[in-house]
């Protein structure tokens, strides 16, 4: 994982991309993005918003507006971590009631999820491995079907990695309103 940002008239160098790469915003901005061999093209971003980079990719991107676009950048590498077979009456995290799917392809799911005070997120299990960017902060209280409360603070930029897990919980937020976009690794 990379966070970064592309000030303003400050081009990178071309370079190409090893592996996969996915992107989430945490703060909105343009960027321009020449490809070997291409035009120019300035690309706008929001805050949530995604974008998938394929392997080999070869580009130079230059910040163009006054706010630095402000990304974190996963770069998706061979992996053999297998998913978790779901049990008999306990559904996947995703989807789920408030859930957008923001990208699908063979490597991973992106979803964007708000916790919201007083709603509590149904009985799941991890299946899968996955990858959380929070682009807003507060605190979620997790509830372990085999008993046991875990309340985390989470802030706006963090990013987390969690490993898979059968363990059936269910999720609110105790404050504030957390916002993240999640990625599920296929």
């Amino acid at each position: 994982m990379w966070e970064v940002t592309w000030p303003k008239g400050q081009p990178t160098v071309m370079h190409e991309h090893p592996f996969d790469q996915l992107s989430v915003t945490l703060a909105g901005g343009s960027v321009r993005v020449t490809r070997l061999g291409g035009s120019p093209a300035v690309n706008q971003s929001k805050i949530g918003s995604v974008t998938f980079t394929p392997k080999g990719t070869i580009h130079m991107e230059e910040g163009v507006s006054d706010v630095s676009q402000h990304k974190i950048m996963l770069e998706l590498k061979p992996s053999t971590s297998p998913a978790l077979n779901a049990m008999d009456g306990v559904s996947g995290a995703f989807p789920r009631a408030g859930a957008v799917k923001l990208l699908e392809n063979d490597r991973l799911i992106a979803w964007d999820f708000t916790w919201k005070p007083g709603q509590t997120v149904p009985r799941h299990a991890d299946y899968l491995d996955f990858v959380t960017v929070f682009l807003e902060g507060g605190r979620i209280r997790s509830i372990a079907e085999q008993g046991g409360t875990k309340d985390t603070t989470r802030r706006a930029g963090e990013v987390v990695y969690s490993l898979h897990s059968p363990d059936p919980h269910t999720e609110e937020a105790v404050e504030g309103s957390p916002r993240a976009v999640i990625i599920e690794l296929k």
